[in-house]
């Protein structure tokens, strides 16, 4: 009997012992350097152990249905032919698609941005329409389709060596795009080719509420982590964040992304905007779009290239941990900046390197320039832009105010302030300094102002202030020179600094353009308290 006793102590001791290590197996973290997978460490991004630079072209799709159901992911029609659909067909797509992937690589991308975003939405929800064909977000079926679809598109890429950034539409729009994209991160969770989600695009321009607060937005984000960390822990999430505008509602310091990915465009803006990210969002980061648009005669295909060059110098002297370019072709209609930022034209014909695939479109002299910036790149000390202050170059009125911190009495540096003229349809931007001193510098009388920093609180007032002149002139709104000039409407030419007759300026203004004013006023002390 003790025998038999004994024998039973031993095998529910030998049971405890595997229960234990079993579910010690459960809980073991995997080495990401052991995996597949890119993983962020040390502000950059790693795979295998060794740094990863991502390298990214934006790239946009289209949608094809067949008869038996399947849903194609297809190059966007406007890329190879304007207007018409050049290849039908699961056969036809992919054969596009290995070309596109192909010429690529060759220019010396190793990463894509894949805007899937793009739904339809009508009284039964939300959709991507397929030719005359919705697959239907909430419905299984269509579901299914998409997702093996996306299969198809990212073993696609993965032949090409090329690794996967995907735009998603934001699961905030309906609980039927929430499950659909839990079910996306399940399906892809295995994938390392998909390396990040991103969930949104620019909230500044697209978040659906027009004022949210900062923990409102803070929640959503710490809800979407949570779906990655539950369904796709190898996986990265991020956001395309646009100007540092979004540090009023979606406080980029605050969310719990794992990398900031930002979008900046205009050359007199660029500079500032990188530099602003990289000294205040205390996260990895990353340019996720970036283009001059050249049409080869107001904007020169040398102008583009330089941009390219230039914007790729700045980023990683700022620390930046990967460069995006928008996007593969140029995209016809919209505005000049929306259609000739391509790196391809619509004239004549290129061939791969290796012969295979003959696409519609010449690479601009930019598309082929970045497979030599790693290696032609020397870093340079970071300094701060010389329109920091006064990124556009207003010259009418000057504004100065102090940032403090409520509780602690001390300058708050790297607030944006934000002005209005009386119509809110021109507004202007500036930081505070080291001292937490603005300078807002505008064409236009600001009456209405918006204030915050990365991890504080906002500030929205109304204020008529009093402005002074050195020459005692009395001010008269009316008679300000430019004051319906805003940023679309100035080019950077006139700002250029031209004193080296060697290269070719970008980014390089001349400083004492961007101090100039005629009038003067003090807003005084604006207190921002923890948010």
């Amino acid at each position: 009997m003790m025998r038999y006793s004994c024998r039973i102590l031993l095998f529910f001791s030998l049971l405890s012992i595997l229960l234990a290590s079993s579910c010690q197996r459960d809980t073991v973290h995997l080495d990401p350097a052991q995996t597949d997978f890119i993983y962020v460490e040390d502000d950059g991004f790693k795979l295998h152990g060794d740094p990863f630079f991502p390298m990214m072209l934006n790239y946009i799709v289209s949608f094809q249905k067949t008869q038996d159901g399947s849903f194609i992911i297809a190059p966007s029609v406007e890329y190879d032919s304007i207007g018409y659909v050049e290849a039908w067909g699961e056969k036809a797509v992919k054969e596009q698609l290995e070309g596109h992937f192909q010429l690529i690589k060759e220019m010396g991308f190793n990463t894509i941005r894949i805007c899937f975003d793009r739904t339809g939405h009508d009284e039964d929800g939300y959709y991507y329409l397929a030719g005359d064909r919705k697959f239907r977000i909430g419905n299984l079926r269509d579901e299914r389709a998409i997702l093996q679809g996306m299969k198809e598109f990212l073993a696609t890429a993965e032949a090409h060596g090329l690794h996967v950034m995907l735009l998603i539409k934001c699961p905030l729009h309906s609980p039927d795009i929430e499950k659909f994209t839990i079910q996306m991160l399940k399906t892809f969770s295995k994938c390392p080719t998909l390396f990040a989600y991103d969930f949104m695009n620019e909230p500044l321009y697209f978040d659906p509420v027009e004022k949210r607060k900062k923990k409102e937005a803070l929640e959503l984000v710490r809800h979407w982590k949570e779906m990655m960390t539950k369904h796709a822990p190898n996986q990265l999430l991020t956001i395309g964040f646009s100007e540092p505008l979004e540090v009023f509602e979606w406080d980029p310091s605050m969310l719990p992304v794992d990398f900031v990915q930002i979008h900046t465009y205009h050359p007199l803006r660029v500079a500032s905007e990188i530099y602003w990210y990289s000294k205040y969002v205390g996260k990895p980061w990353m340019v996720g779009e970036t283009a001059l648009p050249a049409d080869n005669d107001s904007i020169s295909y040398e102008e583009q290239m330089e941009f390219m060059r230039e914007t790729y110098q700045l980023v990683r002297d700022a620390g930046g941990c990967g460069y995006g370019w928008w996007e593969y072709q140029e995209f016809p209609g919209g505005n000049f900046e929306a259609q000739y930022t391509g790196l391809l034209n619509h004239q004549g014909k290129t061939t791969t390197a290796d012969g295979k695939y003959t696409l519609t479109g010449t690479v601009k002299p930019a598309g082929w320039c970045l497979r030599h910036l790693a290696d032609q790149y020397h870093p340079k000390p970071l300094e701060r832009p010389v329109n920091y202050y006064n990124m556009l170059g207003y010259k009418n009125i000057r504004v100065t105010g102090t940032i403090i911190d409520q509780r602690t009495k001390q300058p708050i540096e790297g607030a944006v302030i934000r002005g209005w003229n009386e119509w809110w349809n021109i507004g202007m931007n500036t930081f505070s300094d080291e001292n937490g001193r603005f300078t807002l510098y505008s064409n236009d009388e600001c009456i209405h102002f918006e204030i915050s920093a990365p991890g504080k609180s906002k500030a929205k007032f109304n204020k008529k202030l009093t402005y002074s002149c050195s020459t005692g002139e009395k001010f008269d709104v009316n008679n300000l020179p430019d004051r319906t000039l805003e940023y679309h409407q100035i080019s950077h030419h006139p700002f250029l600094d031209h004193s080296d007759t060697t290269t070719l300026p970008v980014l390089r203004f001349r400083a004492e353009e961007f101090n100039q004013y005629q009038w003067s006023g003090e807003m005084g002390t604006v207190l921002l308290h923890d948010e």
